[in-house]
């Protein structure tokens, strides 16, 4: 004698094919959302290691007994990021460099080279000199002052030195301080 099944359960075919064009639709509207936190992340993440490494700069000048300088060269904004970059060394004169002159020469220690990840540009800086650079002296204290400025679509930071040697970032939606 055959055994009849009655309380089946699961899905039907138009369920489960309603189920994934709910999800098909729910992903195709939050990749915009998804990807533009990402960036953020991305810009949150370069505005923080910048900042990090001005500090770090300061302290490797106080243990050292030496100028550290932070050289920074800026490019023009893209959306797809990548440009502009940033390097920490000791300006020490070591080897056949000159001591104090912000520029990497002879066998002076190169500390830290940092490029842009993508969706990140870093736009601009007040500092001068060429390339445009500070640096950090023994007590800690900057050689000159002014500010960093890192971008993506939608965001800034500005990482910017004090004369106390104080380093401070802050973040606009539209380059208003």
């Amino acid at each position: 004698m055959a055994t009849v099944i009655k309380n089946q359960t699961g899905f039907s075919l138009l369920e489960l094919l309603f189920a994934i064009l709910i999800a098909a639709i729910s992903i195709t509207f939050g990749l915009p959302s998804l990807t533009e936190a990402l960036n953020n992340q991305r810009l949150k993440g370069s505005a923080r290691d910048l900042f990090s490494n001005f500090k770090k700069a300061k302290q490797e000048a106080i243990r050292r007994n030496s100028n550290v300088v932070v050289s920074i060269t800026t490019a023009t904004y893209t959306p797809d990021g990548m440009v502009g970059n940033y390097q920490i060394f000791v300006d020490d004169g070591k080897g056949t460099g000159t001591a104090e002159n912000f520029i990497l020469d002879g066998d002076e220690e190169v500390l830290a080279t940092i490029g842009m990840p993508k969706n990140v540009s870093l736009v601009s800086s007040t500092f001068t000199g060429t390339p445009k650079s500070t640096s950090f002296n023994s007590r800690g204290l900057p050689t000159k002052l002014g500010d960093v400025r890192l971008r993506n679509s939608v965001r800034w930071y500005r990482i910017s030195v004090s004369i106390a040697g104080n380093v401070k970032m802050a973040i606009s939606k539209d380059n208003t301080w």
